[in-house]
C-alpha cells in the first residue's frame, strides 16, 4: 500500500453485550410489585439491569452512557421504587427513573468508591458512604449537596438514615466504629466503640430501637437504642451524667465500669448492649437486609449460606417465654411465672434454618409482601457464579421454614468464557467455559442453546454450522450437534492441553495444537453409530507435526501454503502445509506468543505476546516488518478483518485497539470491559467484532459508517487525558479541619462551567456598557430578550450539583461583577431561588475579601432588605400553592371515596336484582308445571 495515499476507516462502537446476568460486586434491591410483575434492580458491569423475576426478563436498562466506562458498586431505591442510585467506583452518583430509564441527575463529591447508600423515608434525600472515609447527604429535590461529613479514619461501609422523625443518620466503618450525625447541626454527637474488628453492616430495627451489628467475626451485636422523651431532655441527660460521674468516683479501687454501657458524652441517646448472636457462616459478615417492617433479617458471609431471623413480635415474645417456662418446670419441678424470665437476644431473634445457594453469595436484599392469604418475606440473592436465585419465607408465622422459589441460571455461563467463535453464516456466535457451550442469537443476544462440556480452551464451528467442535483442558474434542443438543462424540486427541483449533482454509479438516508438542491434522468423515441409529459426524487423524516445545497457538494461511505454530519458547516456527517441512523462524518476542493471525493475502502474520508487544512479520522472508507496544499488559487475542491488513487486539489492560499494518499506527481504541479481557473473535464479513472478559460480560462491537480521521482521534485523546488530570478543589477558608465541608468535587465540567460563566459576565457588561440595541448574536441564540434575561438563563444553566464548584473557582474581580448581575435579577424578579443560593453562598466564601473591600459596601447594603423581600415573596407564593394543591389532594380522594362506595352500592343493587329475577323466574317455570 502506498503510505502517502489517504486511507479512510470506518469506526467501530459498542453494540451491546450479552452473558451478564449480575455483577456481584454492585449488589441489588427489591423495587416491589408492579401488577403481575415483580421487579428487582441488580448491577451488570457499569449499568444496573431491571429484571422481571417471575417472567425471568430484562425490562430495562440504567445506562450512565457510551463515556462512562465505571463499574457499578452500589444501588439503592427509594420507597415506591420508583427512583434508583447508583454509585459507581469514580465517586459519583447517578439518579434513575425506573420507569423511562433516563437519567438528569449526577451527583459528584466523592474522590472513591461509593459503597454505601440510603434514601430517608420521604425520598426526598440521599445519604452516601465512601472508600474515601467521607459521608455526603444529597437534596433529590434540589439535585444538589448539602454537605460532606468527616469523621471516620476508614472506609464508609454502612449509611442508614433513622426512619423516626429524629434528623439523625448511622454510619458504620471499617475504624471499628459507628457514629450517629445530627443532621440539623451536622455533627457527630455520639460514637460507639464496642467492636475491636472492621465493621462491615448495620440494621436498624424495631422502629430504630434495636442495632444489628456484624463485623469480621462470627459475632452479631445487638444494642437498645433510647432517646430522652422529656422536653428538657438535655438537662436530663446533663443530671444522668453527673450521677454517672459520682457512682464512678465513689467505685472501690480496682472495680472498672463497663465502657459499653457508660454514656460521658451528655448526649439524649443511650446505647446498651443486650446481647449477641453467633452467625453460622464462615468468613467475615458481608451483607445485612432487612425488610421495611422489619421482620425479617436475612445476612451472610463469604460462603454460599443465606442466614435468616425472624424478629418476634411482643405477643410471640410471651409464648416463647411460657414455653421456656414449662420446659424449667419440668426440669426443676417448681412454678415460674413467665413474666419474671429475663426477655434475651435469643427470645426476640428466631433463627430460620439456613438456606444454601448454589454459589456464593455476593448481595442480597429483602422485600416483605402482602399476600391473599399471608405475609411472604422474599429474598434476592446475587450470586458469584453470575446467577440470580429468590427464596421466599412465610414471615407470618416464626416456625415456618425458607425455600427457592426463582432460579435465574440459564442466562449466562457460570464461569468465565475463555474461546468463542462466530458462525460462518455471521448470525450466531459460540461461547464455552468450563461447566458449559452457548450459542447466541447475534442480534437479539438471546441464548438459543446451552449444552454441558468439558473446560473448554478452544472451539470452532464446523462447515455448515450444524456441529461445533470443543478443545478441552483435558485434551479431549468433543463434537456436538447443535440441532439436537447433544455431545454425539468425544475423542482423545492430545496428552495436554488443546490450545488451538483450526478450519483448514478448505474446510475438509481440522488443525489441532496441544501443550504436548504436537500438532494434529483430522480429517472430516461421516461414521455410523450405532447410539444415533444414523451416521454422525467425527474427525480421523490423519498425520502429525512433533516440536521441540508446547504448542500455544496455530495459525494457517488461506491460500493453503503455511503453517505458522508459536512455541512456549517464544518463537514461530512456519512449515508448509503439504510436506510439513521447516521454512521460518520467527524470533523477538521476549515472552511466548499468545495470539496470531494471518491476512487474507496470505502476506502478513501478526503476532501478540505476553511481553505486550505485537510484531508484524512478512511470510515471503520472514522479516520483522515492526514491532509495536500493543498493550499495557499481556496481549490475550488478535484477529485480522477480512480481505484487509487492519488488525483487532485484545489484552489483559480491559481494551480492544484497531490498528492499520500497513502504517503501523493505532485507529481507535476501544473501551468497555471492566478487567482483562481474555479472548475476541471477527465476524466473517468484517461487520461485527465479539469480545470475553473478567467482567463476564460478552460485548458486540458493530462496524458503522462513521469515518475516523487519525488526526482528530488523538486529539480527542488528549483532551480526554487533559480531562481526567482535573486536580481537586482548593481548600475554602475557614473549613480546615472540621466535620462539614462542600459535598462537591472540581471536575472538566465545573471548570468549563466557570470559563463560560466568566465569558458570558464579560458578554454581558460589554452589551450594557455600548447600550446597542442590537443584541449579541449568541444572547439571540439562546433566546434571551434582555441582557439581564440573558444572565438569568446563563446561571439556572449551570447544574445545581455543580454550582457551588463553579462559583468557588471565579477570580474576586468577577465576584464583584457576578454581585451585581445578582443584584439585577432580584430587581427584576428572575430565578429568584437560584439568586439566592448563589448570593448566601458568595457572601459566606468571600466573607473576609467583602468586607475589607469598600466597593462591595454599597451593594451588600442594598442586597440585605431586597433579598429579605424577594425570598418572603417566593415563601408565601409557595405556601398558597401548597395549601391549594393540599385542598385539590383532599377533595379528589374524597372524591375516589364516593366514587368507589357508589360503585359498591351499585354493584350490591345489580346482584340483587339478578338474584330477584332468577328467583321470579324460578317461580314461573314451577306454575308452568
Amino acid at each position: 500500500m502506498n503510505k502517502g495515499k489517504t486511507q479512510q476507516y470506518l469506526r467501530y462502537c459498542p453494540g451491546g453485550y450479552f452473558n451478564l446476568v449480575s455483577s456481584g460486586r454492585g449488589g441489588c434491591v427489591y423495587l416491589g410489585n408492579r401488577g403481575i410483575t415483580e421487579l428487582a434492580a441488580v448491577a451488570a458491569a457499569q449499568d444496573v439491569v431491571i429484571w422481571d423475576l417471575r417472567k425471568k426478563e430484562r425490562i430495562r436498562v440504567l445506562s450512565g452512557g457510551e463515556k462512562f466506562n465505571y463499574d457499578v458498586t452500589c444501588v439503592a431505591s427509594n420507597n415506591s421504587g420508583s427512583l434508583v442510585a447508583v454509585g459507581y467506583t469514580n465517586g459519583c452518583i447517578k439518579l434513575f427513573d425506573t420507569a423511562s430509564g433516563e437519567s438528569e441527575v449526577t451527583f459528584s463529591g466523592h474522590k472513591n468508591d461509593v459503597t454505601s447508600m440510603c434514601f430517608d423515608e420521604e425520598g426526598m434525600k440521599l445519604v452516601s458512604g465512601s472508600k474515601d472515609t467521607t459521608i455526603i447527604v444529597w437534596d433529590i429535590v434540589a439535585e444538589s449537596g448539602l454537605y460532606k461529613l468527616h469523621g471516620h479514619k476508614g472506609s464508609v461501609t454502612a449509611v442508614k438514615f433513622m426512619r423516626t422523625e429524629r434528623n439523625i443518620v448511622v454510619s458504620s466503618a471499617k475504624d471499628t466504629y459507628i457514629k450517629f450525625w445530627d443532621m440539623t447541626t451536622q455533627h457527630c454527637f455520639k460514637t460507639l466503640t464496642g467492636h475491636v474488628t472492621e465493621i462491615w453492616d448495620i440494621a436498624l430495627l424495631e422502629e430504630d430501637t434495636l442495632l444489628v451489628t456484624g463485623g469480621s467475626d462470627a459475632e452479631l451485636r445487638v444494642w437498645k437504642l433510647e432517646f430522652a422523651q422529656t422536653e428538657d431532655g438535655e438537662n436530663k441527660a446533663f443530671v444522668q451524667k453527673e450521677i454517672k460521674k459520682i457512682k464512678t468516683e465513689e467505685a472501690p479501687d480496682g472495680e472498672e465500669n463497663n465502657p459499653e454501657e457508660n454514656d460521658d458524652d451528655n448526649s439524649i441517646l443511650s446505647i446498651k448492649r443486650i446481647g449477641s448472636i453467633l452467625r453460622s457462616g464462615e468468613g467475615r459478615l458481608q451483607n445485612m437486609s432487612y425488610d421495611k417492617s422489619g421482620r425479617v433479617l436475612a445476612l451472610h458471609g463469604t460462603d454460599n449460606m443465606l442466614e435468616l431471623f425472624i424478629i418476634c413480635t411482643q405477643e410471640e415474645i410471651k409464648k416463647r417465654l411460657a414455653k421456656k417456662a414449662k420446659k424449667e418446670k419440668k426440669r426443676t419441678g417448681e412454678e415460674i411465672d413467665p413474666e419474671s424470665i429475663k426477655v434475651t437476644v435469643q427470645e426476640q431473634f428466631k433463627r430460620v434454618k439456613p438456606i444454601k445457594a448454589s454459589g456464593k453469595i455476593k448481595s442480597l436484599s429483602v422485600v416483605d409482601t402482602k399476600g391473599m392469604l399471608k405475609d411472604v418475606a422474599k429474598i434476592l440473592m446475587v450470586l458469584a457464579n453470575n446467577q440470580m436465585e429468590v427464596v421466599k419465607i412465610d414471615s407470618a408465622t416464626i416456625g415456618s421454614d425458607a425455600e427457592i422459589a426463582i432460579t435465574i441460571d440459564n442466562l449466562g455461563h457460570k464461569s468465565h468464557v475463555r474461546t468463542l467463535a462466530f458462525s460462518h453464516d455471521n448470525t450466531a456466535i459460540l461461547t464455552a467455559s468450563s461447566e458449559g457451550l452457548k450459542l447466541w442469537n447475534r442480534d437479539s443476544f438471546a441464548c438459543v442453546r446451552s449444552i454441558p462440556c468439558g473446560n473448554a480452551l478452544s472451539c470452532i464451528f464446523a462447515p455448515g454450522d450444524r456441529h461445533v467442535l470443543i478443545g478441552t483442558k483435558s485434551g479431549v474434542i468433543q463434537i456436538f450437534d447443535i440441532g439436537s443438543g447433544e455431545m454425539t462424540e468425544e475423542i482423545q486427541a492430545h496428552n495436554g492441553e488443546i490450545w488451538s483449533l483450526n478450519l483448514t482454509p478448505d474446510q475438509r479438516s481440522v488443525v489441532s495444537g496441544s501443550g504436548d508438542k504436537t500438532v494434529k491434522f483430522w480429517d472430516f468423515e461421516l461414521i455410523e453409530s450405532e447410539k444415533h441409529e444414523r451416521k454422525i459426524l467425527s474427525i480421523l487423524h490423519k498425520r502429525s507435526l512433533e516440536l521441540d516445545e508446547g504448542v500455544t497457538c496455530v495459525c494457517l494461511t488461506p491460500d493453503s501454503r503455511l503453517i505458522a505454530v508459536a512455541l512456549l519458547d517464544s518463537t514461530v516456527k512456519v512449515f508448509f502445509m503439504d510436506s510439513l517441512k521447516f521454512f521460518l523462524s520467527l524470533y523477538g518476542h521476549k515472552l511466548p506468543v499468545v495470539c496470531m493471525d494471518i491476512s487474507s493475502d496470505s502476506t502478513v502474520l501478526a503476532t501478540g505476546s505476553a511481553d505486550r508487544n505485537m510484531k508484524i512479520w512478512g511470510l515471503d522472508f520472514g522479516d520483522c516488518h515492526k514491532s509495536i507496544f500493543a498493550h499495557d499488559d499481556t496481549v490475550t487475542g488478535l484477529k485480522f478483518l477480512p480481505y484487509t491488513h487492519q488488525v483487532f487486539t485484545c489484552g489483559k489492560d480491559g481494551v480492544l485497539k484497531h490498528w492499520d499494518t500497513d502504517i503501523f499506527e493505532r485507529i481507535v481504541t476501544l473501551k468497555g470491559h471492566l478487567g482483562e479481557v481474555w479472548t475476541m473473535a471477527v465476524c466473517p464479513n468484517g461487520k461485527h467484532v465479539v469480545s470475553s472478559g473478567k467482567d463476564r460480560a460478552m460485548r458486540i462491537w458493530d462496524k458503522t459508517s462513521e469515518i475516523v480521521v487519525l488526526s482528530d482521534e488523538r486529539e480527542t485523546e488528549r483532551e480526554e487525558e487533559a480531562e481526567n488530570e482535573v486536580g481537586e478543589s482548593a481548600p475554602v477558608p475557614g473549613e480546615q479541619n472540621k466535620e462539614t465541608s462542600l459535598p462537591s468535587k472540581r471536575n472538566a465540567e465545573t471548570e468549563k462551567g466557570a470559563e463560560n460563566l466568566m465569558e458570558e459576565i464579560n458578554l454581558y457588561f460589554e452589551t450594557v456598557e455600548s447600550k446597542t440595541l442590537q443584541l449579541p448574536p449568541l444572547m439571540l441564540a439562546y433566546g434571551a430578550e434582555s441582557p439581564i434575561g440573558f444572565m438569568g438563563g446563563s446561571i439556572s444553566r449551570i447544574k445545581p450539583a455543580q454550582l457551588e464548584e463553579t462559583l468557588l473557582v471565579l477570580p474576586l474581580d468577577y465576584v464583584e461583577k457576578l454581585l451585581k448581575i445578582l443584584l439585577n435579577l432580584l430587581k427584576e424578579k428572575i430565578d429568584v431561588e437560584v439568586v439566592t443560593r448563589c448570593l448566601l453562598f458568595l457572601l459566606e466564601i468571600h466573607h473576609g475579601p467583602i468586607l475589607a473591600n469598600p466597593s462591595f459596601q454599597p451593594i451588600v447594603n442594598e442586597l440585605g432588605p431586597l433579598l429579605d423581600k424577594e425570598v418572603s415573596r417566593v415563601r408565601d407564593i409557595t405556601g398558597t400553592n401548597l395549601a391549594g394543591l393540599r385542598y385539590i389532594a383532599a377533595r379528589q380522594k374524597e372524591k375516589e371515596d364516593i366514587e368507589l362506595f357508589a360503585d359498591a352500592t351499585l354493584r350490591v343493587r345489580e346482584k340483587n336484582k339478578k338474584k330477584k329475577r332468577k328467583e321470579k323466574a324460578l317461580q314461573r317455570a314451577i306454575l308452568s308445571v
